[in-house]
């Protein structure tokens, strides 16, 4: 009796389509073992979902990270997949579910114990060779179906990575396990596979509606890869003066007026959650806003616009350069500066794509990829107090390459 009626629940939930498959864009934030402090990689990938029922899907994905240095010192780059079950609640609009998926990370080139490894006659206890870590993704997913077969999906939560023995440099030569939790967040588009059960799928036109909402209010994830300037240090610096592109996880809002179906006014604020101090160059949080045109074409169920937005890019703690006053260094006369460390900002161009789902009409969802340009002016630090009291950088202009994602509601 109790199988008969599983087996029934079962047919009655069935989902409209047993397998979807889809591409995406993640940002994985590593809190790494003590020594190497955290990290924010961004990557791209593929998933595999097959739904059971409307409530429960087995899902698989695998992402892959292009930047080197990216989780370990090396040259490595990494492969994560994970693999497990999705759980929850499917509505006609959306969907919320829980996930829970063991997996792996994988790294080439990272640093590994070894304790018999000779190099030059010597014995160290590390060598550079792949590592695989054993890793599990738990957290939720928010799904929206702007369309019978399309699937716009949404992921947050906690990848935790259990670290086996480690080169401790802090306590050298002790070696232990470990366990980090590293937030996660993804956002992607799928699409459904088979044939529709066209009565478990609502195909009202609501979202062809042939006048477009004049506003629109949103809120976004975005990962900024910040190309630094080059490094300037006061007398030592024990950075090289091309730094490695820094990728920040941010949050912000968005505003948008639709003049036309094809040609809107945008405005958005952006900022970036982790502190770096102001040792090498502008420094603190970062913080972003972006106003200008987004034109494009809108069709039924989506929408695909190019965007050119000019604006600022600001830095909460940079070393300011606010005036001189001479001073005299064992009877040589100088002129010393004054500085401060204060909030700066500096233009930028946010140039690139914009696609949109329309949910509903009322409820829309948005992905932006594109290059913020960013016009550093120049920077100065004090130098030494005779031959060169004040270091200089002139200005530069740097590439970084910007994704959001996010939720809008139109009115």
């Amino acid at each position: 009796m109790l199988l008969a009626l599983m087996t029934f629940t079962a047919i009655a939930q069935s989902p409209e389509t047993k397998l979807e498959v889809g591409a995406q864009s993640t940002s994985l934030t590593v809190f790494q073992p003590e020594f190497f402090g955290d990290l924010t990689q961004p990557g791209f990938g593929g998933r595999v979902t097959y739904n059971f029922t409307r409530a429960i899907a087995a899902d698989a994905e695998v992402n892959f990270f292009p930047q080197k240095n990216g989780f370990f010192i090396g040259e490595g780059r990494a492969i994560q997949g994970q693999f497990g079950v999705k759980v929850g609640k499917r509505f006609e609009k959306f969907g919320v579910f829980a996930k829970a998926r063991p997996g792996f990370l994988t790294i080439d080139d990272a640093f590994t114990l070894n304790p018999n490894n000779p190099i030059g006659g010597a014995t160290l206890p590390i060598s550079i060779q792949r590592k695989t870590l054993f890793t599990t993704d738990v957290g939720g997913v928010l799904e929206f179906y702007p369309g019978k077969r399309t699937i716009v999906r949404f992921d947050g939560g906690d990848t935790i990575i259990r670290y086996g023995p480690e080169f401790d440099f802090l306590n050298f030569p002790e070696t232990q396990a470990k366990t980090k939790h590293n937030f996660q967040f993804t956002a992607g588009v799928s699409f459904r596979i088979g044939e529709i059960d066209t009565t478990d799928v609502t195909t009202t036109s609501s979202n062809a509606d042939s006048g477009t909402p004049r506003y629109e209010v949103g809120t976004q994830f975005t990962s900024l890869s910040v190309q630094p300037p080059r490094a300037l240090c006061s007398f030592l610096c024990f950075f090289p003066p091309n730094r490695p592109v820094e990728t920040e996880p941010g949050f912000g809002g968005r505003f948008t007026f639709n003049f036309t179906s094809y040609l809107g006014a945008d405005a958005e604020m952006n900022w970036f959650t982790r502190d770096h101090g102001t040792f090498t160059g502008p420094g603190g949080h970062i913080f972003q806003g972006q106003f200008g045109p987004k034109v494009g074409k809108r069709f039924e169920r989506w929408g695909f616009f190019g965007k050119a937005r000019p604006g600022f890019v600001g830095f909460t703690k940079t070393l300011t350069l606010v005036g001189t006053h001479p001073f005299n260094f064992g009877g040589i006369p100088t002129i010393q500066g004054d500085f401060e460390v204060k909030t700066r900002l500096y233009p930028s161009f946010d140039f690139g794509g914009v696609i949109e789902f329309y949910v509903s009409r009322r409820v829309m969802t948005r992905m932006d990829f594109g290059d913020t340009i960013i016009r550093y002016g120049e920077y100065a630090v004090p130098g030494f107090p005779v031959s060169m009291p004040i270091f200089r950088r002139p200005p530069e202009t740097r590439h970084n390459f910007q994704f959001n994602a996010g939720i809008g509601f139109r009115f």
